[in-house]
């Protein structure tokens, strides 16, 4: 039993890491569906959710200005959710005639502020980005550029870590594994969660969501399951700063894993009963096998106590060596420290949203 229980965890732990992507390698050769773009420019509107915003949100409109795009085709929303400082008086001042100010006292959300910001526009593309990401010149013209083919309905972005000096930039070694599975996702069309920083969606594939559902993940979910595809354009960057302190990442990724797996319990069923196999397989491996890939490493050590209790004090000795040299700011321990606070958080989100805290409001990153 104790040998079956090591197995089991080494595969349960294994498997979003390393026997997902090489399946997923496999899937994506065997049914990747092209898609026929044309040179069509469709009118586009970024929707910017800003709390607390003032030390970067005039540099989001410099980059949006900038932004390789028809000045008639491109608009620029921002909704500031009951920001306490000067984001909206930096957004009045800038005086810009396509960026739109609604101003909200109230906070609610950053979903809440999305609903109303598309409410008020007519764009046939709507793309969410946050107020930290700094878009790549050609980032729009990238994004869009798949969703002239009928059958895309959702497109998202790379959003490319910066290494800064916080403690968890490597986080981008994370990133780059995730986004080298979401080529391979976007390939056969399905998506498991859009990159929530540079996305566009098809304007009337929108839906009001509820305030506690996660954007980012509840849009791919709705594409596919009305039959589009949801493709990845790794070329459309948004360049992001790194977490810049390991207790605030851990609580991002705690919302992250609380939000995205109480969505998905609500959006498994119309999946289902659409049939998207490609999809549920995708949200299945990617979210919820790494969500609860931390459970195993405890069984796993367990297990390998029964077995050879000196190989679990010589695991107990390797962890405790990763804390001591991240503590000590060593390079080398950065990525398995990072490992060890995400998967920590993703049991905590999961038992977080197993006890009803929906996260509604949030910091958002390195804010």
């Amino acid at each position: 039993m104790i040998s079956w229980l090591l197995a089991v965890a080494a595969l349960g732990l294994f498997y979003p890491y390393l026997l997902y992507p090489v399946l997923l390698g496999v899937a994506a050769r065997l049914l990747a569906r092209p898609y026929t773009a044309t040179d069509e420019l469709p009118t586009v509107a970024i929707l910017v959710s800003a709390f607390n915003e003032e030390k970067r949100i005039l540099e989001k409109i410099t980059n949006f200005d900038a932004l390789d795009y028809p000045p008639e085709c491109i608009e620029m929303w921002i909704g500031t959710d009951g920001s306490l400082d000067r984001t909206a008086d930096i957004i009045k001042e800038a005086n810009h005639p396509r960026v739109h100010l609604v101003e909200r006292l109230q906070r609610s959300g950053k979903t809440a502020v999305l609903n109303d910001l598309v409410r008020r526009t007519r764009a046939d593309v709507l793309i969410f980005t946050d107020a930290t990401g700094h878009f790549r010149l050609d980032a729009v013209r990238l994004l869009v550029q798949p969703l002239t083919d009928p059958d895309v309905g959702l497109v998202s972005g790379r959003a490319l870590i910066s290494k800064g000096a916080g403690n968890v930039a490597t986080e981008g070694a994370y990133y780059r594994m995730d986004s080298w599975m979401k080529n391979k996702e976007g390939a056969c069309g399905w998506l498991a969660g859009a990159l929530g920083p540079i996305y566009a969606l098809r304007a009337s594939l929108y839906r009001d969501l509820p305030p506690e559902f996660i954007n980012d993940l509840a849009h791919p979910c709705e594409v596919v399951a009305a039959g589009f595809q949801a493709r990845f354009e790794p070329r459309a960057v948004s360049e992001e700063p790194a977490g810049d302190h390991a207790g605030r990442e851990f609580d991002r990724q705690t919302r992250i894993a609380a939000q995205a797996s109480y969505l998905l319990s609500q959006e498994m069923g119309p999946l289902l009963r659409n049939r998207r196999w490609g999809m549920l397989w995708a949200l299945i491996s990617h979210k919820w096998m790494r969500w609860l890939a931390g459970i195993w490493i405890p069984l796993g050590w367990i297990a390998l106590a029964g077995l050879s209790p000196t190989l679990a004090i010589a695991a107990l000795a390797l962890l405790g060596v990763v804390v001591l040299g991240w503590r000590s700011g060593a390079a080398w321990a950065e990525l398995p420290m990072f490992f060890i606070i995400v998967h920590c958080a993703y049991l905590n989100g999961l038992w977080r949203a197993l006890s009803g805290d929906r996260y509604l409001v949030w910091k958002p990153r390195a804010g």
